[in-house]
């Protein structure tokens, strides 16, 4: 909707708020005089760019920003505050309960408008001139902080769809070859090699060592692998046989028909979504990264000071390492970035056409708003039956961990282990096999390995038997 449009379906009580903000030379009475002057000073570049600049706030500052950096033009009541509580998430608890305020000032400013649909409902509308003028001037702010190369690097990475046609070679292995998985459902190691040798991209074999947080193969799997058999595994093409095989379901003939761009923009969805527990501010994070690397190649250590501000540590991997590691690297097996090494082997990064084609140019539709994923998706489960608890969000579930499972380690990541002995003390209690396992899917977001649930049903099933 364009700044007309809006200013058109707005009261004139809206209007002349901003019209006195701004202290436009206007009739305050007229609607079409209020309507006229906003327009004038929107629309010019320069206006924008001056109030942008004199935001005092860094509350204010940090709103904005997360607004134009969003995908969506408009939002719901809820999904607004969730992105302001976000964009103040690191500031002290009386700045965090001021998003209403902030909201306010948005509305004040002209940046924001509260229109009502159809339904009556009101929404939350960036008109998309405004936007694009906003996006224009914070890509250049953004450029300003890095450092570009001077030259092409000697040797650069550009994977475009070859991630798809490694996950297409992946089903067809599935298709073709009887492939056994171990009591914890991971393929063996001697036919997984023989697998990850017929992808384009090589990856070797996982160390010993904590994996966690960033799916529910990613213990076991290299990173790329984990990511599309994780991918797979949730939209239903394979399927984990309870007698020990990997399955090829029909509704992977229907994926393979899809375009590519198709798949890689479900996948990219899959992994923005899958990665946002560890990393938060993840959307915000690819789209900041997007606009400040679309047309150079970036030294990609000033890239790490650009983004630091909004990625952590996870718990093992460090802030360097997840930036690294878990956006850049997985937005080079996306396609979406290339990445290169400069002649004096310094590291640089660009957006790559199909990158800047998905995340800039096309209008593609954003995932839900995450806020209940991350709410409720505090246990990573593996399939050896350890349960991974972060110490910081353990006060809420451990009374009921306790209840069927045995704490085995507590540092910066609490470590539970589902055992015959600890469901039978559970079966005692009251629990079922459906109460645990519901429990495990709700906190988990459904990523309860299939050999977790079918030992808790089989110890029920015991248990059950020596009861009677």
């Amino acid at each position: 909707m364009r700044l007309s449009e809006c200013l058109n379906l707005s009261d004139i009580d809206a209007l002349r708020k901003i019209a006195e903000t701004y202290e436009f030379d206007c009739h305050r009475s007229s609607k079409n005089s209020l309507m006229q002057a906003i327009m004038t000073h929107f629309y010019n570049r320069t206006f924008i760019e001056e109030h942008v600049v004199d935001i005092c706030s860094e509350e204010y500052r940090e709103t904005l920003l997360q607004i134009t950096m969003d995908r969506r033009q408009s939002f719901s009541k809820e999904e607004l505050h969730a992105l302001v509580k976000r964009a103040i998430a690191n500031k002290t608890e009386k700045d965090a309960a001021c998003d209403q305020q902030l909201i306010n000032q948005l509305l004040r400013e002209g940046w924001l408008y509260r229109l009502s649909n159809r339904g009556g409902h009101n929404a939350y509308v960036v008109p998309e001139d405004v936007l694009k003028k906003l996006q224009e001037f914070i890509t250049r702010q953004l450029q300003t902080q890095l450092e570009f190369a001077d030259s092409p690097p000697v040797v650069y990475r550009y994977d475009e769809f070859a991630i798809i046609r490694d996950m297409a070679q992946f089903l067809s292995f599935v298709k073709k070859q009887d492939i056994k998985l171990t009591q914890d459902g991971v393929i063996f190691k001697r036919q997984l090699q023989t697998l990850l040798d017929t992808f384009e991209m090589k990856e070797e074999l996982q160390g010993k060592g904590w994996r966690f947080g960033y799916g529910r193969r990613f213990h076991d799997y290299p990173d790329r692998f984990a990511l599309f058999y994780d991918y797979c595994y949730s939209r239903g093409l394979i399927e984990e046989h309870p007698e020990g095989n990997l399955l090829l379901t029909d509704a992977a003939e229907d994926w393979l028909n899809r375009t590519n761009k198709d798949k890689l923009v479900d996948l990219f969805k899959f992994w923005r979504l899958l990665y946002r527990r560890p990393i938060p501010r993840l959307p915000f994070v690819v789209t900041a990264l997007a606009r400040a690397v679309q047309s150079n190649w970036t030294f990609v250590r000033s890239v790490n000071r650009l983004l630091a501000p909004y990625v952590s540590e996870y718990y093992y991997d460090s802030q360097e390492q997840v930036m690294e590691k878990r956006i850049y690297q997985m937005m080079v097996n996306l396609g979406l970035l290339c990445y290169g090494k400069t002649a004096d082997g310094r590291d640089v990064v660009k957006l790559s056409e199909l990158g800047s084609e998905l995340l800039l140019m096309e209008n593609m539709a954003e995932e839900s708003d995450g806020s209940a994923y991350e709410q409720e998706t505090a246990l990573v489960i593996h399939p050896n039956f350890d349960i991974l608890l972060p110490t910081v969000e353990a006060g809420r579930m451990v009374w009921e961990l306790n209840q069927f499972s045995e704490l085995i380690r507590a540092d910066l990541m609490r470590v539970y282990r589902i055992t015959k002995q600890s469901v039978g003390h559970a079966f005692k209690n009251g629990w079922t096999a459906e109460t645990i396992i519901q429990f495990l899917n709700r906190h988990s977001g459904d990523l309860v390995p299939s050999n977790v649930k079918r030992m808790i049903q089989f110890w029920s099933e015991e248990y059950q038997r020596h009861s009677n």
